[in-house]
């Protein structure tokens, strides 16, 4: 999963497009489909929360790949069982970080010394923190760091099994392999729009179940944030896999002062990359990801959406 940003020249490029549609942005959202060509499946769930103050969705509920969008729920976990720990090192990092484990295998010996070299001695909070993106390190220990939050966790099997006890809402939300492993042999990562924005509509509502107020705190906080005065703070976690299907997710929510956070969850996928590249189909489709989320979402925030 290669890491992503939500860049600031957005803003700048959705300008017409959002001047356009100022009725009813929806309308020009077929056409940014439409423009990435056949084989296209997309969900996607905008919402006020809590309890759906406004909310627009397509195919919320069908399943799609979630590269490392899903990584914000399995931090969610990896906090949960280490709630008075989460500044102490990780327990069995070292265990972990040995060539033979499953969560680092796959690399080669190269990747495998950066890894250790990356996480030796790391806290639960900062490996959560790596995993998120929030904290620099490269793509190899980003990835790898995931992968020991799945190890701490048990595995692929344990963590979705913590994941689904939880909350009932989060039940599509799969993590069935290790980050960068075959996408085929054990099944892929995947999950719906609707299960992934239950996620983070729970950690923008300061309401995930079981969890105590300074975890869930310390959750929101590990996100990628980001300023936009025209909306609020973007807490954000992106996805992005270029092989196939090419996988695109853009994800987050908005905290308002005073008005209720906006939460954002698009998630593209696509069978091949057609007479481009997997990463210029890829590139394309992070691009129209983003531009979805950032008109619903402006929309919802200039107050226009009607429950």
């Amino acid at each position: 999963m290669l890491k992503t940003t939500w860049t600031a020249t957005l803003a700048a490029i959705l300008t017409t497009t959002i001047a356009t549609a100022a009725e009813d942005p929806m309308k020009a959202l077929a056409p940014i489909i439409q423009d990435l060509g056949s084989g296209v499946r997309v969900g996607v769930l905008v919402e006020v929360v809590p309890h759906e103050i406004a909310a627009y969705r397509k195919d919320a509920g069908l399943t799609l790949p979630t590269a490392s969008s899903i990584k914000t729920a399995i931090m969610i976990e990896l906090f949960a069982k280490f709630p008075k720990a989460l500044d102490a090192p990780a327990p069995g990092l070292d265990e972990i970080l040995k060539d033979e484990h499953p969560a680092v295998a796959h690399f080669d010996a190269k990747q495998r010394d950066e890894i250790r070299a990356g996480l030796k001695g790391a806290s639960v909070r900062r490996i959560g923190r790596v995993l998120l993106g929030s904290e620099d390190a490269s793509n190899i220990v980003y990835n790898a760091a995931c992968n020991v939050a799945i190890a701490l966790l048990g595995g692929p099997d344990e963590t979705t099994a913590a994941i689904h006890r939880r909350d009932p809402a989060f039940l599509p939300i799969m993590v069935r392999r290790y980050m960068l492993t075959d996408r085929k042999v054990r099944g892929d990562n995947e999950a719906t729009a609707e299960s992934l924005a239950a996620v983070l509509a729970r950690l923008a509502s300061r309401t995930v179940p079981n969890l105590d107020p300074a975890t869930a705190e310390a959750c929101r906080t590990a996100l990628t944030t980001g300023d936009d005065p025209a909306i609020g703070r973007r807490h954000s976690k992106g996805g992005s896999l270029d092989t196939l299907p090419i996988t695109r997710v853009a994800s987050g929510w908005y905290d308002r002062d005073g008005k209720a956070p906006i939460v954002y969850v698009v998630m593209i996928a696509k069978g091949d990359s057609g007479a481009a590249t997997p990463e210029e189909a890829g590139a394309k489709m992070e691009a129209a990801a983003d531009k979805i989320a950032l008109e619903i979402v402006t929309f919802f925030a200039k107050g226009d959406a009607k429950p």
